[in-house]
């Protein structure tokens, strides 16, 4: 019974392992695990239209097709060591496109007037024929916007301009340095010398003086009626007025790398959403995005939470070295990285599925402007010469799933400010990281101001609750009234989440 047993054993071994060597000759597959499919979901991303005002006043709103950093776009202009024009509109081409420009994207025209875009018979003016004129019927404001990025000087703004019978025979021109927020007068009155309907006018304005060159000056033109002698009576409906030949000069020596009052690095985490593990993380420049700033992330199906971070920073931004889920997520900046641009978005929950999807995703500003308003008087002012502003309170993080165990540490809490040659160097002013809040948070600063022998000449602190995205601004003396210091006001600005202005 045994060897018929030993027989029936080998028997079936011998006849498995023929089987599994003729499997093997006629080449039958091993079925292998099939791989996940992914899924496309793309985000665009939106957010950046805010106003985003950097140090020293410079100011920029611009959309996000112009924020991507790119390099400008140049047109008929190289970069060189004498003035030449840096924006030229002749208008011959009927649009309101520049001719010559260092950032022919971020250039533009804007106006207020009865009638609809229209052009009509220009002036020559080498090297370009006369053509075509811009025209405006009914105008009350025309307004230009020239990036001066990579500018090393500025000599002169001018142009032609003419009017009907019934237009405008003189105007205000300003000028403004922070996007829009303040103006300051140029020429208060320029009435026309050649009064004769669509007789022409040349301008010619010194810029010499200007020395911002980081963000968008902004010049406006606002029609008055003038002097009337030799012209008909003012209507401000039907009067046209018509601008050639608009042209600012000055010194490029270079193109920028970028707008520096926008971001220019787009990082992104995706999490699983349930139980928090990190599936995909992403840092790329925000110049790779497609048009219109879309991006395509590919995914396996399952339910997602993805932060969206998008930055600038010149001392390094406060991310975890090495992260593997969710809990020990936070990102933030130095308090001395003063010019640090930063934004983030929290997109909870998404749904992956066998179809494609897309999402739009709307970034929110991490942070606040705070600005120092001294209003001492000038002769007093000039005997300083260091400002510090020391942090007294938290430095605070974006933690949207709650505080990590693990925080870095940063011993970046102290700000100096020298190098002040007038009056206008006095208004300091630095970008306050808070994060993404949902209440106010406490700001507390302390101001020390010290002499050209580095000696102290007064010292104060300042506080206000605040939420992200507002304009905080502190304003009174400096050097106080006989070592007491007066007590602050607080101003809220609208074109921010809100404006605080504190005096002391």
């Amino acid at each position: 019974m045994k060897s018929l047993q030993h027989f029936l054993h080998r028997f079936v071994c011998c006849m498995f392992v023929a089987g599994t060597l003729l499997s093997c000759k006629r080449n039958i597959p091993v079925p292998l695990p099939s791989p996940e499919t992914l899924h496309t979901v793309t985000f665009r991303l939106t957010g950046f239209e805010a106003d985003v005002v950097p140090m020293r006043g410079a100011a920029a709103r611009l959309a996000f097709g112009d924020l991507r950093a790119r390099g400008l776009a140049l047109r008929n202009i190289e970069p060189g060591i004498e003035p030449q024009y840096l924006y030229y509109w002749s208008f011959n081409n009927e649009t309101l496109e520049p001719d010559i420009a260092i950032d022919g994207a971020g250039a533009g025209i804007a106006f207020d007037g009865a009638g609809a875009l229209d052009f009509g018979s220009g002036f020559a003016l080498a090297p370009f024929e006369a053509g075509q004129a811009w025209s405006i019927r009914g105008p009350q404001m025309a307004e230009i916007s020239l990036p001066l990025y990579g500018v090393e000087s500025l000599t002169a703004f001018a142009f032609d301009i003419s009017s009907s019978n019934t237009g405008p025979k003189d105007f205000i021109l300003t000028y403004s340095i922070d996007g829009g927020t303040s103006y300051e007068t140029l020429s208060p009155t320029n009435q026309f010398e050649n009064m004769g309907a669509q007789v022409r006018n040349s301008y010619s304005f010194d810029l010499g003086t200007l020395s911002d060159f980081t963000g968008v000056l902004k010049i406006r033109m606002e029609f008055l009626p003038g002097d009337r002698e030799g012209a008909g009576n003012y209507n401000e409906n039907t009067g046209v007025v018509k601008l050639d030949n608009i042209r600012i000069a000055g010194v490029y020596n270079g193109e920028p790398v970028g707008n520096p009052s926008l971001p220019d690095i787009l990082h992104y985490f995706i999490f699983d959403a349930d139980n928090g593990g990190i599936a995909k993380q992403q840092r790329l420049s925000l110049g790779e995005l497609q048009g219109d700033g879309m991006v395509e992330v590919m995914l396996a199906g399952g339910t997602y939470d993805i932060v969206f971070l998008a930055y600038r920073s010149n001392d390094g931004i406060l991310l975890p070295d090495e992260l593997a889920d969710a809990n020990a997520f936070y990102f933030g900046q130095h308090f001395t990285d003063d010019q640090a641009i930063t934004y983030a978005s929290l997109v909870n929950r998404v749904e992956v599925t066998d179809a494609d999807e897309e999402a739009t995703v709307t970034l929110g500003r991490c942070y606040s402007l705070v600005e120092f308003d001294f209003t001492d008087r000038v002769r007093d002012l000039l005997t300083v010469k260091k400002i510090a502003v020391t942090r007294l309170h938290d430095n605070y993080l974006y933690t949207p799933f709650g505080a990590p165990i693990a925080l870095p540490i940063t011993d970046a809490h102290t700000m100096v400010f020298d190098g002040f040659t007038d009056a206008e160097d006095y208004r300091i002013a630095f970008h306050q990281f808070l994060g993404m809040p949902t209440d106010t948070r406490h700001v507390r600063y302390e101001v020390t101001a010290y002499d050209e022998d580095d000696e102290l000449l007064n010292k104060f602190s300042v506080d206000e609750h605040i939420l992200n995205s507002v304009q905080l601004k502190f304003s009174g003396r400096l050097l106080g009234t006989l070592g007491s210091i007066n007590g602050f006001n607080v101003e809220l600005d609208t074109e921010w989440h809100d404006r605080v202005e504190s005096k002391f």
